[in-house]
């Protein structure tokens, strides 16, 4: 878990004055595990900054995204979801609930390097998604 010195680091690197209600931001993004929409943030934040306006909400998370700090989720037809988990990973896309699971294997990092190294390009970010049904979406079902 991320400490407070910690997002106040990361706010300074991002260009950021670490205010409280920015830290707040950045705690919602690292600390959720459903990868919020900026709507589901601004509602987060405002229960602990009532007064907390969208646009900081909105510009706090499009600075981060900027320096590379958030990762953008766009899909089709649906609203843009946010993570501040950045490192490599897979997204585990449930088509019933909506749910956004991520799944850490180091084979992700092999199979960047594998593709990278010998053709000289220089990976900046990547997104792997798979799509299908989550495991309480299929017991809900009655599959196994």
């Amino acid at each position: 878990m991320t400490s407070h010195n910690e997002y106040v680091d990361i706010l300074h690197k991002s260009g950021f004055k670490a205010t409280a209600q920015r830290i707040e931001i950045l705690s919602i993004l690292s600390q959720s595990q459903t990868h919020p929409t900026a709507e589901e943030v601004y509602h987060e934040a405002r229960k602990k900054f009532p007064t907390i306006s969208a646009a900081t909400v909105y510009k706090t998370i499009q600075t981060l995204k900027e320096a590379g700090r958030v990762q953008q989720l766009a899909f089709y037809g649906g609203k843009a979801r946010f993570e501040a988990n950045v490192e490599p990973h897979i997204n585990l896309i449930c088509l019933t609930c909506g749910r956004i699971q991520d799944l850490f294997d180091m084979r992700v990092n092999e199979f960047i390097k594998q593709f990278s190294g010998g053709s000289g390009f220089k990976v900046e970010s990547q997104r792997i998604d798979f799509y299908g049904t989550c495991k309480q979406c299929r017991e809900q079902a009655g599959f196994q």
